[in-house]
């Protein structure tokens, strides 16, 4: 009998697609299921971005291969981008190269810089590919649990000598998907310390940068001594709802930078030109970026005030277009999650479905506000009418 490696076998389900059966399972059944579960944005990509695909198409007939690392006009709509938004000047030529997104970015990086046996340290609840990349090249895994004692930071203080020089990899992601925390700048100083000190690569996704309400978060690339050892991800995704064109970023110094390029000679062909054509449009717009959060605001107001009257002693929705719930009345993740979706018909995501370790996650739900404005208000209405 053919099957599979150990690492297909071992590997824990992807989390959204366990809840994509869940939730198909009650729709099937007539069930009116309102989905705040897999953060895919259901505002329409921006008209600007359409029109500039369309118009690529007919004016590249002929398509052929992309470049790998991108086309030069978009290399260079990110660096203009990146300058204006973040006061970093980068080479276009040489410190950007263009993903098919930012999961097959993240997911491919140990490839460029882990040995089996290295340790990438990565925070916890966090994204999966942070982990799935990592054990795809035999990496060790060593989790960083954020949790609201230490306002959903790292202990990097806290990482053992043993484990710190075995290192190679530091993810970071700020704003943060689950907890929507901001990074402060002092966190992200202690965190190019650290990775400065002891050489180990400081990956920072930074794919939630543009969706803010209050405080505008920055790049780990505007603090002294991080473009010695950071490479930033990024991507249009969350900025400008372009979660189906597959378009993103990594952004760092060259040295850095090339071995990761390397391998995507060798994994792909590049983004779409049509695509980066649209990206390029939506690099040069902020407009439709302003009204993206005004909509997000309003979904985040509702949220919050329906959570917090409903017992949740933390709600936390700083940024992201995430809000990430302490479960009242004394369940945990799942028992909470569980409930929403049996009393209110309203799907979110459990923490601990989010989280490696048991410390991290257990007590927190995370709503992804994409169901419209007027969903939203009908799935407070059911929520608020609960009896925990």
């Amino acid at each position: 009998m053919i099957g599979p490696s150990k690492f297909i076998s071992e590997m824990r389900p992807y989390a959204f697609a366990q809840i994509d059966r869940i939730k198909d399972d009650l729709q099937s059944r007539g069930v009116d299921v309102i989905d705040f579960g897999v953060g895919d944005p259901t505002s329409p990509t921006p008209e600007i971005v359409r029109s500039a695909c369309k118009e690529a198409l007919d004016r590249r007939a002929t398509s052929g291969y992309p470049s790998y690392q991108g086309s030069d006009e978009f290399r260079e709509a990110v660096s203009r981008w990146f300058g204006s938004r973040f006061g970093v000047d980068l080479d276009p030529a040489s410190e950007l190269t263009a993903t098919i997104g930012s999961k097959q970015a993240i997911f491919m990086l140990p490839l460029a810089y882990v040995d089996p046996g290295d340790i990438v340290l990565i925070p916890d609840p966090g994204y999966p590919p942070y982990t799935t990349g990592a054990k795809a090249r035999q990496g060790r895994c060593h989790y960083l649990p954020l949790v609201e004692e230490r306002d959903f930071y790292p202990d990097l203080n806290g990482v053992s000598e043993d484990v710190v020089s075995k290192a190679k990899i530091l993810w970071v992601n700020y704003p943060n998907n689950p907890t929507t925390k901001i990074a402060s700048r002092s966190f992200m100083k202690e965190a190019v310390d650290f990775c400065s000190d002891n050489d180990v690569l400081l990956a920072s996704d930074e794919a939630y940068s543009e969706l803010y309400y209050d405080e505008k978060p920055e790049s780990i690339l505007s603090v002294d001594g991080a473009r010695d050892i950071s490479l930033v991800f990024n991507s249009l995704s969350k900025r400008s709802s372009m979660t189906g064109h597959r378009i993103g970023f990594v952004a760092g110094r060259g040295e850095l930078l090339d071995p990761f390029k390397k391998v995507q000679t060798q994994s792909h062909s590049g983004a779409a030109t049509f695509i980066q054509d649209g990206a390029v449009a939506a690099l040069s717009d902020e407009s439709h970026v302003e009204d993206l959060r005004r909509e997000y605001r309003e979904k985040r107001n509702l949220i919050v005030e329906t959570l917090e009257g409903l017992g949740s002693e933390g709600v936390y929705a700083e940024a992201t277009f995430y809000v990430w719930a302490k479960a009242p009345g004394g369940l945990d993740s799942l028992e909470f999650s569980q409930r929403l979706l049996s009393d209110a018909y309203v799907n979110t995501v459990p923490g601990r479905a989010l989280s490696q370790t048991a410390e991290a996650g257990g007590e927190f739900v995370r709503f992804a506000m994409v169901p419209s404005l007027e969903r939203t208000r009908e799935a407070c209405i059911r929520i608020g009418d609960m009896e925990l």
